[in-house]
């Protein structure tokens, strides 16, 4: 009888936790959950997202960057990625679901520390950032959309959830964020070309 109980308890805490997960990847949960810096002598203020769920061994964010100082007042707001790779990749372009390239930006290439002399034995990391507009944020707010980063070696798909894209426009616009079962705008907006 005991095994039983413990069984049955494991399961409603296992349970329990899936349905929190599902809860917390919602545009609310985004919104509170957004990392938040400032650096004050550089007049620039930074919101991120957290990372976007089932990118494999990658990392990717949304990321806005506002400048109240200078000749760049405004915000750029960026998908910021680090690709993991067993061997230089080189990413330099993007597309989008039209297939045109863009460029991006290498942020920075290195060779994680992995306790080897042997570098072929580690894992390179790629931090690569592609500009996104504002225009083409709101068309895909209620869907969503893939980015492909290519290089000459290898490439990267990334799926930028609408969940993560309303909690950090919500945020930037001063808002409580939507839900696209809600009926607002987020539905409404017609489709934008890539940025």
């Amino acid at each position: 009888m005991k095994f039983r109980n413990s069984a049955l308890r494991r399961a409603s805490i296992v349970l329990a936790l899936g349905l929190w997960g599902c809860a917390s990847s919602d545009a609310a949960w985004v919104h509170e959950n957004l990392e938040h810096t400032e650096n004050f002598h550089a007049g620039t203020s930074v919101l991120e997202t957290p990372g976007f769920p089932d990118t494999g061994p990658h990392h990717a964010t949304l990321r806005a960057t506002a400048r109240t100082r200078g000749s760049r007042i405004g915000a750029d707001i960026e998908l910021a990625v680090r690709a993991e790779f067993p061997d230089y990749s080189f990413l330099d372009r993007v597309s989008f679901s039209s297939g045109r390239a863009f460029p991006l930006t290498v942020e920075k290439r290195e060779v994680e520390d992995c306790g080897t002399t042997d570098p072929s034995l580690c894992n390179v990391h790629e931090f690569v950032s592609v500009k996104l507009s504002r225009e083409f944020l709101k068309a895909k707010r209620a869907t969503g959309f893939s980015a492909k980063l290519w290089g000459r070696r290898d490439s990267v798909v990334i799926n930028v959830p609408p969940q993560y894209i309303e909690g950090l426009l919500a945020r930037m616009e001063n808002r409580t964020p939507e839900s696209p079962s809600q009926g607002g705008t987020a539905g409404a907006v017609p489709a934008a070309k890539a940025p």
